[in-house]
């Protein structure tokens, strides 16, 4: 990339402007603000940007195109706006010598480097650096970062909060009880935290996180199972935002040395959306995550979850029992809860009576009787659960088996007439069955009682906008364990706006399922390990999470990456 002192120096010599008009347009610009082309119609000089590709060569300039990647939250601030849209300028990188890295599809604003350094003067630089990119990917930047209706008016609430309209005089130490709500209450505050809460829905995110640095306060989201920093207000008004969070939460706002819990219910265009909040002490201020509960999004169908024709069949025969344990294993996160609240909606007709026991309660579900757990009165799992075999239930769904007592009255409650769905948190799939032995319930009753298990975790799907075919090299089809001849559709991510620039939008499980035999039972009965439980699963038609990942690989739906990453590449 030519420097700006090359370029004038080629374009002076070719004639297309000469020098002293060159550096009058640019003192204009400095003087004026106003975009450098705007600058040079004025002035009735062509801007260069406007002629032949040729004369691109002539002046050493070549387009680029960007790979994907998230722009950090500190670097997206250093140009203002209405600078970066007028002047079609964003900020890509800050290297370790000091250069910033400008991105812009609009080669005049090589000529303007000294006027971004200006205006980023605040910013410990060397130099700056204009890389041209093509219109088509510099729209996207600039609508992804600066071009949105939200994040215009976030970006102009910030402002707003950095300046005087918020009365900050005390220090933040001394703001207590009602200024501080005074100062919650303020309107920037309040729009400020609505249009975070908005941002954070157009970007599907699952969670936003409010954390108090050291020397920022710093605001992610988590998108897909993926933290991404965003734009944040000024840590001068940290204390500000918490607070109202905490007002919305119904918090005590004067208890800041314990954890508390909340929630907030918003109609955000058109839609019921629940947060679940919850706050945590630090040494810097109270860290605020808000758990985002769309409706919309967490109630699936059984066909919406990721299941492979063969897995769903399996699936769907557990949901056909009139009795027995049915159970899901897998981390947090992973989906189980989804998973269940999908078989609940299949199995909830009108000659059914459907009762769960939640902690929480995620959803309600029209139809079904819903009852949270409240350990401060003694309302556990196994109390409720007892509770529940008064009502006569045809389908319970207990949300967590966490010990001897929730395990021992679920079994029994699946032996006596009563479909049984409940979660492990367990590796897999057959570990389910070893981890109900080590709780101390008797093999005899899992054996009697449990009709099937299934694993699964989720993996990012890729962008259905984006995604590239690609050709697996030799050591690919080795890991995916490609047949001679088997048709492949395996593709790779590149990003665009529709997934915010990651490559990937939304996710799916992965599986593996079984259900109980003559063969398992007799297995349980002897006590025998995971891994010979798995053995003979597998020999019954049991294929793994990994196996079932190394399939949406093949048929373009995720990643290899994806798959080992969320089961730690063991080989099956």
């Amino acid at each position: 990339m030519p420097t700006k002192k090359e370029v004038i120096n080629i374009i002076s010599n070719i004639g297309l402007w000469d020098k002293k008009a060159i550096e009058l347009a640019l003192e204009e610009q400095e003087a004026t603000g106003n975009p450098l082309k705007e600058v040079f119609q004025n002035r009735g000089m062509l801007p260069f940007g406007e002629v032949s590709p040729s004369f691109y060569f002539q002046l050493g300039i070549v387009q680029k195109e960007l790979p994907p990647r998230e722009i950090p939250t500190d670097l997206l601030t250093t140009i203002p706006p209405k600078i970066a849209r007028d002047n079609r300028i964003v900020p890509w990188e800050k290297r370790e010598d000091g250069r910033f890295i400008l991105v812009s599809d609009d080669p005049m604003n090589i000529l303007a480097s000294d006027y971004f350094k200006k205006i980023m003067g605040g910013q410990d630089m060397k130099d700056v650096e204009v890389i041209i990119t093509f219109p088509a990917e510099m729209d996207q930047l600039l609508d992804k970062y600066y071009g949105r209706e939200t994040m215009e008016d976030l970006s102009q609430m910030l402002q707003e909060a950095s300046s005087a309209t918020i009365d900050l005089d005390l220090p933040v130490a001394d703001v207590e009880g009602e200024d501080d709500e005074a100062l919650a209450l303020q309107a920037p505050v309040v729009k400020i935290c609505n249009l975070v809460f908005v941002e954070a829905l157009r970007r599907r995110a699952s969670d936003i996180h409010f954390e108090p640095m050291e020397k920022k306060f710093r605001v992610r989201f988590r998108i897909d199972g993926v933290l991404y920093e965003v734009v944040a207000p000024p840590k001068r008004i940290e204390k500000a935002v918490i607070v109202r969070i905490k007002l919305m939460s119904k918090m005590d706002i004067s208890e800041k040395r314990l954890p508390q819990d909340g929630r907030i219910m918003l109609d955000i265009g058109g839609k019921p959306i629940d947060f679940r909040v919850s706050t945590l002490p630090g040494i810097y201020g109270e860290s605020v995550v808000l758990r985002i509960l769309d409706k919309t999004a967490m109630l699936k169908g059984l066909g919406e979850l990721g299941f492979l024709s063969d897995d769903l069949d399996k699936w769907e025969g557990l949901l056909k029992y009139s009795a027995g344990l049915v159970l899901v294993t897998g981390p947090t996160g992973s989906g189980k809860t989804t998973t269940l609240y999908a078989a609940l909606q299949a199995l909830n007709t009108m000659d059914r009576k459907l009762m769960t026991v939640e902690e929480p309660v995620e959803y309600q579900m029209p139809g079904i009787n819903q009852t949270p757990v409240n350990s401060e009165i003694g309302l556990s799992f196994a109390n409720v659960l007892r509770s529940f075999l008064r009502q006569s239930p045809d389908v319970i769904l207990v949300g967590e088996i966490r010990d001897f007592e929730t395990a021992d009255i679920a079994v029994r409650a699946a032996l006596t007439g009563h479909l049984v769905f409940s979660t492990l948190h367990t590796n897999d799939a057959p570990g389910a069955i070893t981890r109900m032995i080590d709780m101390g319930v008797p093999p005899f009753l899992i054996a009697s009682s449990v009709q099937g298990v299934m694993a699964q975790r989720l993996v990012r799907v890729l962008c259905s906008y984006c995604k590239e075919r690609t050709e697996p090299d030799e050591n690919m089809k080795k890991q995916l364990r490609v047949a001679e001849g088997e048709e492949l559709h395996i593709c790779k991510p590149k990003g665009c706006n529709e997934c915010n620039f990651t490559g990937f939008r939304g996710r799916l499980g992965i599986f593996e399922i079984f259900a109980m035999n003559d063969e398992l039972r007799e297995l349980t009965l002897r006590k025998a390990g995971a891994s010979e439980l798995r053995a003979v699963a597998r020999k019954n038609g049991m294929r793994l999470m990994l196996e079932d990942g190394y399939r949406k690989v093949k048929q373009g739906i995720t990643t290899l990456e994806e798959v080992y990453s969320v089961t730690g590449g063991k080989d099956a």
